[in-house]
């Protein structure tokens, strides 16, 4: 009798203790669905990159206003900090305040590519996925990859191979590489090279004015007569600069002008005017791309913010559905790389189309090469071709692709 009281005992002790630990468990599961999801969202809001962080801020707090601030039952807060444009510096301060005193889950934005290289570094010593939202270096995702790191937009060269071989299959033998004299655009601009050599094509002669230039005229009064297209990679200020003393040096009556979507960004294009017709260029979003989910962007944002959005905005937004949309598949669990595999591993039904994601986190989505023309009244990138599912590999295997010479050493090597 005294044996099986004990036994009786000690089974309801042991069911006392297993009540308390189940307690406990699930206290801490709901504490933790209680708290807030935080975003930091590290953009830039001052500097030479301001308007581009100020759409990809408005696109993301859309999205997030459409889902009602919540995914996979759990809030979400976003902490928008500036972090200058492309100040290093500024950013890992940033960075360190978001994760030591806010304590953020995610961390979000970036448009410059130095801020990005760094941030990448130091994600890994906190175990926080990182989501870049503009930074398109080419060894983000390639030769300096990691675990932590998913980015919704686009990788330099990415979009480049296609328009190398449109070039090619639309008559164009003879180029001119012409660029912003820095990484970007060594990578933005190597990536057409390499196709269009691939396929035949000859690259005459390259010139590459320094970032920030005013006067574009000694550089436009070098291009070689016997190309018969010149392509490029100019962004910002650069980009209204070059287009409008390219069309009044005469060229654009000369030889054709094809280049990165940057060239013709939907901010400046209404400045650019005529002097941008029959510019050619490559993106991964087009304002006229007819989708039910585009056309509902475009509402959305305009009716909220009084004016068209741009690439930019887009990238905010798509953030906001890739974060939302792996939250709520986890329901709401965030763990460092386990979390950034289910990113990874989803499809979205963006505005620019489908998107889809690689091994390193590179997105795998649609690019589209558009014209200027004018559209009823307005000067517009007109789509005229698309090629589907694009990587940053093109056709070639990840393996293969990172043996070749990096775009950044091919600089001064392309010329024959």
């Amino acid at each position: 009798m005294k044996k099986r009281c004990f036994h009786t005992g000690m089974g309801v002790i042991f069911f006392c203790l297993l009540s308390v630990v189940c307690l406990f468990a699930m206290g801490q599961r709901e504490s933790a669905a209680a708290e807030p999801v935080k975003i930091g969202y590290t953009i830039s809001l001052s500097g030479v990159y301001t308007a581009l962080g100020i759409d990809m801020r408005d696109g993301l707090n859309l999205y997030m206003e459409e889902i009602g601030h919540q995914a996979g039952g759990r809030k979400i807060e976003v902490l928008v900090e500036d972090i200058g444009s492309n100040q290093v510096s500024q950013a890992m301060d940033m960075a360190r305040k978001l994760v030591q005193k806010n304590n953020i889950d995610i961390l979000a934005g970036v448009v410059g590519t130095g801020s990005a290289y760094a941030l990448a570094e130091f994600v890994q010593k906190y175990n926080i996925p990182f989501v870049i939202s503009n930074a398109g270096a080419d060894d983000l995702t390639q030769r300096k990859s990691n675990p932590l790191i998913v980015r919704p937009a686009f990788v330099n060269s990415g979009g480049s191979h296609p328009l190398g071989v449109w070039a090619y299959e639309n008559g164009y033998r003879k180029a001119v590489a012409m660029g912003a004299d820095y990484a970007a655009g060594y990578e933005h601009v190597g990536g057409i090279c390499r196709t269009f050599t691939q396929m035949g094509g000859k690259i005459v002669q390259e010139i590459w004015p320094p970032l920030g230039t005013k006067d574009y005229a000694p550089y436009l009064a070098k291009i070689s007569k016997e190309a018969d297209v010149v392509m490029v990679f100019f962004a910002g200020a650069d980009s209204l600069r070059f287009v409008k003393q390219f069309a009044e040096y005469g060229l654009d009556q000369r030889v054709a002008l094809i280049g990165k979507g940057y060239l013709v960004d939907d901010n400046i294009l209404p400045k650019q005017g005529a002097s941008a017709k029959g510019i050619v260029t490559e993106s991964h979003w087009c304002y006229l791309l007819d989708t039910p989910e585009n056309d509902r962007f475009k509402k959305s944002f305009t009716a909220k913010y009084g004016h068209k959005p741009t690439l930019y905005a887009e990238q905010g937004y798509v953030t906001g559905m890739l974060i939302a949309e792996a939250l709520n598949k986890t329901n709401g669990e965030i763990k460092g790389p386990e979390f950034v595999r289910i990113m990874r591993s989803l499809e979205l039904k963006a505005p620019r189309g489908t998107v889809k994601f690689d091994e390193y986190g590179a997105t795998i989505q649609n690019s589209y090469i558009r014209k200027v023309e004018e559209v009823d009244g307005e000067w517009q990138s007109v789509p005229i071709k698309t090629f589907p599912m694009v990587n940053q590999f093109w056709t070639w295997t990840g393996q293969d692709y990172m043996k070749m010479t990096p775009y950044l050493d091919m600089k001064g090597k392309w010329a024959q």
